[in-house]
């Protein structure tokens, strides 16, 4: 690229970030080769080899009015890779020399969503907020969660003002299962506002409601006095937290509007009530939606057997509600729970870190713990990563964990989030299908290196 010494190569990883807007068929049609851009990023490219035409083509995206990257120039049917590359290094050139930074596409109607001006005075700030605004640890999950609120479409009109103060754990759920909704090539509707999500994959068509379970001030006593009781509170407390949230939303009945009519309904839970044991939490809310308890133990060959024990009712303090969500009145409107309870800042972070988001300096290193592919192992491994592009590789569904209703109306294909963990009861088991990685609990440490 001598001739164009403003102009770099992309990350496969960087490039995807910045491009949001994106056809999800697209990676159906063509298959990306090479990424670039001018030095300031203003204008993009990618390299395409058509899969049908068996020819290569190119692309140029300049930012719209909503800061949006779109296409702006489109040539098909090269012959040779190294012609498709040249001409893509010469429009870029020429639309960076232009002087645009906006390339207008007319029709927009929305404004652009700028998700760190703040709209509320400062002593209003969520303090989680107030972290990714202006800590340098968090700058890499800030520029990447401005990138995806670009393309974000605001349906009740309050996302900002609540992602900035008292919605924030509700917000950047919902900002999480967009962007895992786009790296898994949905299409998402953006005619109706509930359930959150409407939207559809291969021709498969699915409703999402995001539900999250929030720390209780009143309880706060409650757990650090039984911290010790570990076992109580996964086979009780924290499948109240559970239960009362799902059934919040069971009582909606979003089955019965009409664009949701005949469509599996997926409830995704996010768990934001406390930071630790993230593992337990896992198993906690597995043996309440199917009302089991799994026994572990190895018999005389040292084989692992697991046996499941079933459950009435949990109780913790005054409050009891009846075990096995998917056997309650109406649940089996519900095709599956999709939980998850590391949707956090620090996940925005490592995945602003891999597509170079942020300030150099910001050094982290992932610690935890991963399912064990040992059948006859009850402990989880290890694993210490170091973040960092080329060198550790993460997806927004990674850690993502689907619990399907054997009573489902309207189940969903496993297929259809092929990347996730999946678990179904069946036959008084609950069978699993997990990723090759698959993490249970981490920690991520943020060292930002002195300049």
């Amino acid at each position: 690229m001598s001739s164009y010494p403003n102009i770099k190569k992309l990350s496969e990883a960087r490039f995807a970030a910045l491009t949001f807007s994106r056809d999800p068929l697209a990676p159906f049609i063509s298959t990306e080769v090479e990424w670039y851009s001018d030095k300031d990023e203003i204008v993009l490219g990618t390299i395409l080899f058509d899969e049908y035409d068996k020819d290569w083509a190119f692309v140029v995206l300049g930012r719209d009015e909503k800061a949006l990257f779109r296409c702006i120039e489109l040539n098909h049917s090269i012959d040779d890779i190294d012609d498709a590359r040249q001409g893509l290094l010469n429009s870029i050139n020429i639309n960076t020399i232009s002087g645009n930074h906006v390339f207008p596409q007319g029709e927009i109607k929305k404004r652009k969503n700028l998700i760190f001006q703040p709209v509320v005075p400062e002593d209003k700030l969520n303090p989680h907020f107030k972290v990714l605004y202006s800590a340098t640890g968090y700058s890499p999950a800030k520029e990447i969660i401005t990138e995806i609120a670009y393309s974000y479409e605001d349906l009740d009109g309050n996302f900002i003002q609540q992602f900035q103060t008292t919605g924030f754990n509700s917000r950047i759920w919902e900002l999480y299962l967009y962007a895992f909704l786009h790296e898994q090539l949905c299409y998402i509707s953006e005619e109706d506002s509930s359930p959150d999500y409407i939207c559809n994959k291969y021709g498969n068509e699915f409703c999402i409601e995001a539900v999250t379970v929030n720390p209780t001030q009143s309880n706060k006593t409650l757990l650090e006095d039984s911290d010790e009781d570990n076992e109580n509170k996964i086979l009780n407390y924290y499948p109240i937290k559970y239960g009362s949230a799902l059934f919040s939303k069971l009582k909606k009945k979003y089955w019965v509007l009409d664009h949701v009519k005949g469509k599996p309904l997926i409830l995704a839970i996010h768990d934001f009530h406390e930071n630790k044991r993230i593992m337990e939490t896992s198993n906690a809310i597995s043996l309440y939606l199917y009302g089991h308890l799994a026994k572990y133990h190895h018999d005389a060959d040292g084989t692992l057997k697991v046996s499941y024990d079933k459950i009435e009712t949990h109780k913790w303090g005054d409050k009891e509600i009846p075990s096995g969500f998917f056997d309650l009145p109406d649940s089996e409107n519900i095709s599956c729970v999709l939980f998850s309870n590391s949707a956090t800042p620090n996940k925005f972070n490592r995945m602003g870190k891999l597509a170079e988001f942020g300030e150099p300096s910001v050094v982290m290193i992932r610690i935890g713990t991963c399912y064990n592919p040992d059948r006859n192992a009850i402990q989880p491994l290890e694993f210490k990563e170091n973040v960092k592009e080329g060198e550790y590789t993460e997806t927004w569904g990674q850690g993502l964990e689907m619990f399907h209703n054997p009573n489902a109306l309207y189940p969903i294909d496993p297929e259809v989030f092929p990347e996730i963990a999946h678990h179904i009861f069946e036959d008084g088991l609950v069978k699993s299908t997990l990723p090759d990685f698959h993490p249970m609990q981490s920690v991520t440490y943020i060292i930002v290196k002195e300049k």
